[in-house]
C-alpha cells in the first residue's frame, strides 16, 4: 500500500465512521430502556475506533516516505483491525435494536 493511498482510504473511512456514529446518536432515543447502556457502550467504542483511526492518520502522515516502506505492513493490518472492531460493533448496536423492537 502506497502512503498516500493509505491516507485517502483512512480518511475515507474516517469519514464513513464519523456520518454513521451521527445517525446512531440521532436514533438513540428510539432505543429501548433496557438496551440504552449497551448501545450507548457502542457507540462510545466506536467514536473510540475513529479517534483511534484519526489519530494513526496524524502519526503516519508525519512520517517520512523512506520510512514508510518499513511500516506499510502494518497500515494494511491496521485496516484489517480497524474493520473487524467496526464490523463487531455494528453487530452489537443492530442487537440492540432488535431487543427494541421485541
Amino acid at each position: 500500500m502506497k502512503k498516500e493511498d493509505f491516507k485517502q482510504k483512512t480518511q475515507k473511512v474516517i469519514d464513513e465512521l464519523a456520518e454513521y456514529i451521527d445517525k446512531l446518536e440521532k436514533k438513540a432515543d428510539e432505543i429501548a430502556e433496557d438496551a440504552k447502556e449497551e448501545y450507548r457502550e457502542q457507540l462510545d467504542n466506536l467514536k473510540g475506533i475513529r479517534d483511534n483511526l484519526s489519530s494513526k492518520l496524524e502519526e503516519y502522515e508525519s512520517i517520512a516516505d523512506s520510512k514508510w516502506d518499513v511500516i506499510k505492513e502494518n497500515a494494511g493490518k491496521f485496516f484489517d483491525t480497524v474493520s473487524e472492531s467496526w464490523k463487531e460493533n455494528f453487530a452489537n448496536i443492530s442487537e440492540a435494536f432488535k431487543k427494541d423492537n421485541s
